[in-house]
């Protein structure tokens, strides 16, 4: 069996701490690149039409989509986006629990939550895979994508060749005051940044994560900004962050190799310095740190 399914315990853990990020999505993203673009979907099944959101119900739904061709896949912050010929686009956000599986029909049936399939031209099925029903899929014409609360709202994007430390540096700006980490994690500042990595990333940067906006040195902010930029790229290049509650997969099943290599999030002692890592929760949202190296 490839995908592991959590526990009902195990998910309440994932629904105060985990979500897939920026790594986990652009993995799947790009996987998704290589397997079904240029395919059809000759079919649409849903058995929970409340993961549909936005004005088109499900019969229009299928009526659009089925018979259109997967032109390529692309990411929006946290988005995942088919764009479809025809002019329209098909948005997934995976939210808590949410996964993409594709595969043959035996492997999607091996996972007991899949809610939403399309049957594609070559066979496979793409699949959307969520204990919890939280994921959600928006249909819309494809010159309307950037008016969408979903994706206009977004901030800088990380991967992007205009991410440079000024556009950061202003971004930051923009905010005047706030701890942050969860200026890190505003989508509407940096687009896909979640509490595993802005705790990696101020980890890295040896920066408190309680620390207003307002006091950071530029010395501080670049180093952000640098870690920002390398941790993002070493997670994507290990296919994201699976921990040990084992729910984030990638489309084949399998699990991300970057939470092997975590130094913060989840860990009980500093890497640099040997510090006990302190936890704390806030709104059921845990920051962890090293009070010795973070100051």
């Amino acid at each position: 069996m490839h995908c592991c399914i959590a526990t009902m315990k195990q998910c309440n853990k994932i629904y105060y701490n985990r979500m897939p990020e920026l790594p986990e999505v652009e993995t799947i993203v790009r996987q998704l690149n290589k397997k079904v673009k240029s395919l059809k979907i000759t079919k649409v099944w849903f058995d929970y039409p409340k993961l549909l959101k936005g004005e088109i119900n499900q019969q229009n739904f299928k009526e659009i989509v089925e018979g259109k061709t997967i032109l390529k896949v692309a990411r929006e912050g946290k988005n995942i986006i088919f764009h479809l010929s025809g002019g329209w686009s098909l948005i997934i956000h995976l939210k808590l629990t949410g996964r993409i599986l594709v595969g043959n029909d035996d492997f999607i049936a091996e996972d007991p939550y899949v809610h939403f399939k399309m049957e594609l031209s070559d066979g496979i099925y793409l699949a959307l895979s969520d204990l919890r029903k939280f994921a959600k899929i928006i249909l819309e014409k494809t010159e309307k994508i950037k008016t969408l609360e979903e994706i206009k709202k977004l901030g800088l994007e990380p991967l992007a060749k205009d991410f440079t430390f000024e556009a950061f540096d202003e971004a930051l700006a923009k905010k005047r005051s706030g701890k942050i980490k969860n200026i890190l994690m505003d989508q509407s500042v940096v687009s896909g940044i979640g509490n595993i990595y802005a705790n990696e990333i101020l980890w890295k940067a040896k920066v408190s994560p309680f620390k207003d906006i307002k006091l950071l040195s530029l010395k501080e902010k670049r180093e952000i900004y640098e870690a920002i930029k390398k941790i993002l790229q070493e997670a994507i290049k290990l296919r994201g962050s699976t921990i040990n509650d084992e729910m984030y997969r990638d489309i084949k099943g399998e699990m991300g190799g970057y939470g092997k290599l975590l130094k913060a999030y989840h860990q009980e002692k500093c890497a640099r310095c040997g510090t006990p890592i302190k936890r704390t929760l806030e709104k059921g949202r845990a920051t962890f740190y090293c009070e010795r190296c973070q100051n």
